[in-house]
């Protein structure tokens, strides 16, 4: 009988990445979970204004065209400023769990 031969598969070295890399990876997840927390906050502050002024303008409007279009505005920006408020109130019971 004949011997068979083998053949050697050459093996390839792992792959290693750069430290530079998953040094700025920790890096930028730790900015963006504080980052979102200030950008809720403020967004919700600015579409907090922005319904008081859309309220505000409505109330002493004349025109009727007019007080309807600030109360459409005011009805759109205060379901976003209830959104941006659900979406802090989640932010912040994440970070309480996670102590």
């Amino acid at each position: 009988m004949a011997k068979k031969k083998r053949v050697r598969v050459a093996r390839r070295a792992p792959v290693r990445r750069a430290k530079s890399a998953r040094a700025s990876a920790v890096r930028n997840r730790g900015f963006v979970k504080g980052g979102r927390l200030r950008l809720v906050v403020k967004n919700l502050i600015l579409f907090v204004i922005l319904f008081i002024i859309c309220v505000v303008v409505g109330k002493i409007s004349n025109n009727e065209l007019v007080d309807n279009l600030f109360w459409i505005l005011a009805i759109l920006t205060g379901f976003v400023g209830a959104a941006l408020l659900i979406a802090l109130l989640v932010l912040l019971f994440m970070r309480q769990m996670k102590k």
